[in-house]
Order: structure tokens, then C-alpha cells, then sequence
């Protein structure tokens, strides 16, 4: 009996050593992956810290091209109604301007002429005197550029 009980007892402790030797390798392979996921999830952490860090300073610049836009649009606001009553005028005071412009021209066409003709004048006089007085050229002279 004794021997029995020895054997049963040599039994249960390599029995209990190859548990114990299983439960050891199961433990460290499930610290391995405690480990393996614990390593993963700072790593996790850290990539989103940075990625929220990044958006942060983005938004933050976003922000402020945003202020800097809204205040270009203020100012381009403000100058067009700045300017705003001079185009107006421009636009109402335009045809009457360019109704001038064309009389303008038309003086200075005109006294060009009047010029051309005034030379033209004294070449016939020229001639005139050189050859007799001739009563008919008057009603051949221009005066300010019109014609009988």
C-alpha cells in the first residue's frame, strides 16, 4: 500500500509539475500579449496625441487665415463703398462726357481746318497779288471752317 501511495503521490507531483509547468507557459504567453497589447496602445495613444496636436495647430491656423480673410473681406468692403459714389457719378456723368469729348473733337478738327485754310488763304493771296485782285476768290474763303 505504502508503494501505491508513493507512486500515486510520485504521480500527482509530475502531474502537478507539468501543470504547473503548462499554467507557467499559458501565463507567460498571456503576459507576451498583455504586454504585445499594452505596447500597441500607448503607441495607439501617442499617434493620436500627435494626430490631435496636428489638427489642433491646423485648426488653429485655419482660424486665423479665416480672421485674416474676414478682414480683407471687411476692408474690400469698405472700399467699395468708399469708391462706390464716384462710379456712380462716372457712370451717370459718362454719356454727357463722351458727348463733350466728341464736340471737343470736333472744334479742334474744325479749327485744324480753319488752319489748313487760313494757309490756303494766304497762298491765294500770293498768287493773287502776283496776278490781280480777283473779287469771285471771296466766296471761295473759308471762315471758321465753314463754307458759303
Amino acid at each position: 500500500i505504502l508503494t501505491m501511495i508513493i507512486e500515486d503521490l510520485n504521480d500527482e507531483v509530475k502531474n502537478g509539475m507539468k501543470g504547473e509547468e503548462s499554467a507557467q507557459l499559458d501565463y507567460e504567453a498571456q503576459m507576451d500579449a498583455a504586454q504585445q497589447l499594452h505596447d500597441e496602445l500607448v503607441s495607439k495613444k501617442v499617434a493620436l496625441e500627435a494626430a490631435i496636436a496636428k489638427r489642433t495647430e491646423e485648426r488653429t491656423d485655419e482660424m486665423e487665415d479665416k480672421e485674416e480673410n474676414e478682414k480683407s473681406l471687411q476692408d474690400e468692403v469698405e472700399y467699395k463703398k468708399s469708391i462706390t459714389p464716384d462710379c456712380d457719378w462716372i457712370l451717370k456723368a459718362f454719356d454727357g462726357r463722351a458727348r463733350a469729348r466728341a464736340s471737343e473733337m470736333n472744334g479742334l478738327v474744325g479749327a485744324k481746318e480753319f488752319l489748313v485754310g487760313k494757309n490756303s488763304l494766304i497762298e491765294t493771296q500770293k498768287t493773287a497779288s502776283a496776278h490781280s485782285f480777283d473779287d469771285s476768290m471771296l466766296a471761295k474763303v473759308r471762315f471758321l471752317g465753314l463754307r458759303r
